[in-house]
């Protein structure tokens, strides 16, 4: 089952018979970027040979892969990576990838009826900064024909991360007060935020986005056709936003941001709201203290999109599937590339993710 091979597969993946040594004299290498220490991702992030796979699990699939996406989830494992296993010396990143399938092991063939040559989406593909990775046959989707690589490389993280904050919120707040009310959107410039606030005006909600730039509020407001979006860096956003409000209580956050910002949109919230919080570009505080979460009895939910394998059966994780699909083919326009980089090209594809104000995802081609 898919739901129990995830379960800690975005904390550390060591790949088999993959030690730190000079893997050309072991025979047929590839190119993988690894984390060889702790620290900084532009510091503890390189390019090495690594051995190819000689073998497969009866239920794996070997995928070679065409585009991998670097997220900035991804940079924030890698601060957080608590050890690096001695006995490899070395963590393969990189979480999804699409790709084509080259080989499978024996009973892959009944695991998603793949066949060699299908293009697909690895999801997860734990160590996809490669020219190839191993992973479950259950975790890989075959792409549909009119699908690029560069929307599916980006899109089930994003879909299913959306997809788990909505699901959060509805958690945390009554449908009907949810109705009645608004949802403010932080960090609306992002692939996640933006399919937010797509999808819950989709649901008939009425979404506000939060956007640090004038310029990523403008793109996004044309992205999204209308969709109502304030700028920080304006000295008056917080009036802006009551006023996109247009005198319905902001119910509920759905905030990537964290930090200082949380303090600065508290006061604009009705007593009961909910936080929905699944990132800190902003900070790794909150921002507010005890007093004020008692006193205003806000409802604090914390998401991260790895619970979709345990949570979700088969059954509703197909449909989300389906829907992600269906949404690329609906609206391209919210998946765009902000540049493609090489695995010798580590420096500069980490300094793209972390760019202020970037337009689009950055991505490895192997």
């Amino acid at each position: 089952m898919m739901s129990c091979i995830i379960i800690n597969l975005m904390s550390c993946v060591i790949i088999k018979g993959m030690g730190l040594h000079d893997a050309s004299e072991q025979g047929v290498t590839m190119k993988a970027v690894v984390q060889n220490a702790l620290g900084e991702p532009a510091d503890v992030l390189k390019p090495m040979d690594i051995e190819d796979y000689n073998e497969l699990g009866p239920g794996e699939a070997l995928v070679d892969v065409k585009l991998a996406p670097v997220h900035y989830g991804d940079l924030q494992m890698i601060r957080t990576q608590p050890d690096i296993p001695e006995d490899v010396g070395y963590v393969r990143r990189g979480s999804e990838a699409v790709g084509i399938v080259r080989a499978l092991g024996s009973k892959a063939e009944n695991q998603g009826n793949l066949q060699i040559g299908d293009r697909v989406i690895g999801f997860p593909a734990a160590g996809s900064w490669a020219k190839s990775v191993v992973i479950p046959a259950v975790a890989a989707i075959p792409v549909p024909r009119n699908l690029s690589d560069e929307i599916a490389a980006q899109l089930m993280i994003n879909y299913v991360t959306a997809r788990m904050i909505l699901r959060g919120l509805r958690k945390s707040a009554r449908e009907e007060v949810l109705r009645d009310g608004a949802v403010l959107v932080t960090g609306a410039g992002s692939v996640v935020a933006r399919l937010l606030l797509h999808l819950l005006a989709k649901e008939g909600l009425a979404p506000i986005g939060l956007s640090r730039s004038k310029a990523s509020a403008t793109r996004g407001m044309a992205e999204l056709n209308g969709a109502q979006i304030a700028a920080s860096e304006d000295a008056d956003w917080q009036a802006q936003v009551t006023s996109l409000a247009r005198g319905r209580k902001i119910v509920g956050v759905l905030d990537c941001v964290s930090g200082s910002l949380v303090r600065e949109y508290a006061s604009l919230l009705s007593d009961d709201a909910a936080i929905v919080t699944y990132g800190a570009l902003g900070g790794t505080s909150l921002g507010i203290g005890a007093p004020e979460i008692v006193g205003r009895q806000f409802i604090i939910r914390g998401v991260v999109f790895t619970r979709w394998f345990s949570e979700l059966s088969r059954e509703d994780q197909a449909k989300d599937i389906r829907s992600a699909f269906d949404l690329a083919s609906e609206m391209p326009s919210l998946f765009k590339t902000g540049g493609v980089f090489g695995l010798a090209e580590v420096q500069e594809a980490i300094a793209a993710v972390e760019a202020p104000n970037r337009d689009g995802f950055i991505f490895f081609r192997p």
